[in-house]
């Protein structure tokens, strides 16, 4: 489905479902301009968001001679259609940050490092397994490495007339950029502001600080003038403004929340604090969760045990190879 956002330079929403997705579904954007066109994101590398994605475009009678690709971050769900761009010869943007984490991750297997990481954390074996198996991001990720031309924060991609101003919001990924259009105010949020949804953030190698990043993102995008916020995924009812107070609050009710199951089970493990804090699953119990919503669920509790510990309100340690976790002994309100 195609519907028209805005009229110059004119932005059309192509919806691309996610089946089998909590997300549900992808916002993939076209900017055109006196004849070019910017595509932002693409959906899954699997059949039902090709056939949406591209069906969409021919509807939009889209020249791919004079069309482009902006990849807002690495998410397979955001990159996965990359190769029929790059088969057309279209040219792809990513931010420097991003492009060279995913490069990293095919070359050196991140999977396996991620998965040793979680174990140490008490992530049970069994379940590793079975979340390896159905893990979408794996699944449905881009068959092999593209070429892409790597930006970084104040870059511009120009559309015809339009200007796109780049702006680095690490947090949901290392790299992950929100697109700017100064005139008409207009803001690409990617996976960074979400309306009905709150962003995951988790943890990933060699970035300590992923919560403290993605918060410090939400008051840097603040500063700007914004009349429209474009989101990746489903709708952008509210305004902007609002919504990133309302992200960073429920983010400080987290960070409470973890505190707590720590407090009331001193030693434990990261995996026994995910299943004792509050997750929107339609009333599911944490051992009827599936096994990838555990494993995001495991990520972003990490990344708030990791931001406490940063903070002095709770200690880690680890014996026998694992992971432990305890509050510090002075209890005081949480503040970000």
């Amino acid at each position: 489905m195609v519907s028209k956002l805005y009229d110059n330079p004119e932005i059309w929403r192509i919806d691309v479902p996610l089946p089998e997705n909590p997300l549900r579904n992808l916002n993939s954007y076209v900017v055109r301009s006196n004849g070019h066109a910017l595509v932002i994101d693409t959906g899954f590398n699997r059949s039902e968001c090709h056939e949406a994605l591209w069906e969409g475009l021919r509807e939009l009678e889209v020249d791919l001679g004079r069309t482009e690709l902006f990849l807002t971050h690495l998410h397979s769900d955001h990159c996965g259609l990359v190769q029929g761009f790059v088969d057309r010869g279209c040219q792809v943007y990513m931010s420097e940050v991003d492009y060279e984490y995913l490069r990293n991750s095919r070359e050196k297997g991140s999977w396996g490092y991620m998965e040793q990481w979680f174990g140490r954390e008490g992530f049970p074996d069994e379940e590793m397994k079975l979340q390896a198996s159905g893990n979408q991001a794996r699944l449905y990720a881009p068959k092999e490495m593209f070429p892409a031309a790597k930006m970084k924060n104040g870059d511009t991609v120009h559309v015809g007339d339009a200007e796109l101003l780049c702006i680095s919001t690490p947090g949901h990924t290392p790299g992950h950029v929100v697109l700017y259009m100064p005139d008409g105010q207009i803001l690409f949020s990617g996976d960074h502001i979400l309306f009905d949804i709150t962003p995951n953030i988790s943890v990933w190698r060699n970035v300590p600080h992923s919560l403290a990043d993605y918060m410090e993102s939400l008051r840097k995008v603040k500063k700007l003038p914004i009349r429209l916020t474009l989101p990746a995924h489903r709708k952008n009812d509210g305004d902007v403004y609002e919504r990133i107070d309302a992200i960073l609050e429920h983010h400080r009710i987290r960070l409470e929340e973890i505190r707590r199951a720590v407090v009331e089970e001193p030693g434990t493990d990261a995996y026994t604090v995910a299943s004792k804090i509050t997750w929107s699953m339609r009333g599911k119990k944490w051992k009827d969760f599936p096994p990838n919503q555990k494993w995001f669920a495991m990520g972003e509790t990490l990344a708030h045990l990791y931001w406490l510990v940063d903070a002095g309100y709770v200690k880690r340690w680890e014996e026998d190879g694992k992971a432990r976790y305890q509050a510090a002994e002075a209890f005081c309100a949480i503040a970000i």
